[in-house]
């Protein structure tokens, strides 16, 4: 529990800098492309448009879980981008700024948070342009719609355990990052972003346990607050174990982060 303390106090205490090297990382990520950060919301609009035609026209006919397939893919993937991006970026996120945190006397702790910052613009971004829609079809705000800062608060813990934990042993296995890197990409199918996990046809067994992913009730947290109108505790049960399990990877991902980051220069 100490090194947990520890590890929050060093990312709390360096937040406001860790933010303007984020939105600087923003900027030069797209500095030679001439539509520049717009790519940043372009891409992941051409994907949903895809989705939507393949999924929601062919395999559910518009709809699914009684709203539309639109509706239910926005909920769903608009929070998934956020997740994938920091993930993906987060496992190289020590190795990346090493040099850089070294030089300016930062602790390395606030390596794994700097992917999660730069990701955070294209998701309000694409989060208001989701309620937008909502409201087009019908959706009216009420007060349900509150629990989005619930959900956002879970996707955030949740994104920042597993970079803190991936983040080191990406250092110390070199093998570790290309494993992980596949089972994620396996786990945008089975986390009910673009599939419904309810479906019938679908093994009892293996559907109860893809439901105890973390990712998974993130984005149920969503659907729950904007489409399906529930409050959190009505399932109580997913939360606790939601939020234990997440606290169970802060702490183990600070214990093993300070156990190896005075070696992190002689491994990279």
């Amino acid at each position: 529990m100490r090194d947990f303390f520890q590890v929050m106090k060093e990312i709390v205490s360096n937040f406001k800098i860790v933010n303007r090297l984020a939105r600087f990382n923003v900027r030069a990520r797209w500095a030679d492309n001439y539509l520049g950060s717009i790519w940043d919301y372009l891409e992941p609009t051409i994907y949903i448009g895809t989705y939507f035609l393949v999924f929601g026209m062919g395999m559910y006919n518009g709809s699914v879980n009684g709203q539309p397939y639109i509706l239910w893919l926005l909920t769903g993937i608009i929070p998934w981008y956020f997740i994938q991006g920091s993930f993906n970026k987060g496992l190289n996120s020590i190795k990346s700024q090493l040099g850089l945190l070294t030089k300016i006397r930062f602790p390395v702790s606030v390596a794994p948070l700097m992917p999660m910052l730069e990701e955070l613009r294209r998701f309000f971004f694409m989060s208001i342009a989701m309620f937008f829609v909502l409201i087009i079809f019908g959706e009216m705000p009420d007060v349900h719609w509150i629990q989005f800062l619930y959900a956002f608060v879970a996707m955030f813990a949740t994104v920042l355990a597993h970079n803190l934990l991936n983040s080191t042993l990406t250092v110390v296995i070199p093998d570790y990052k290309p494993a992980v890197s596949a089972v994620f990409r396996l786990l945008f199918f089975t986390s009910g972003v673009i599939i419904n996990m309810d479906a019938k046809h679908l093994p009892f067994v293996l559907v109860t346990i893809i439901k105890m992913f973390p990712f998974y009730y993130v984005v149920e947290s969503f659907r729950d607050a904007l489409l399906y109108h529930s409050w959190f505790w009505d399932k109580a049960s997913n939360a606790a174990f939601f939020w234990l399990l997440t606290l169970i990877m802060l702490m183990i991902g600070s214990m093993v982060h300070l156990r190896f980051r005075e070696r992190f220069i002689d491994m990279v």
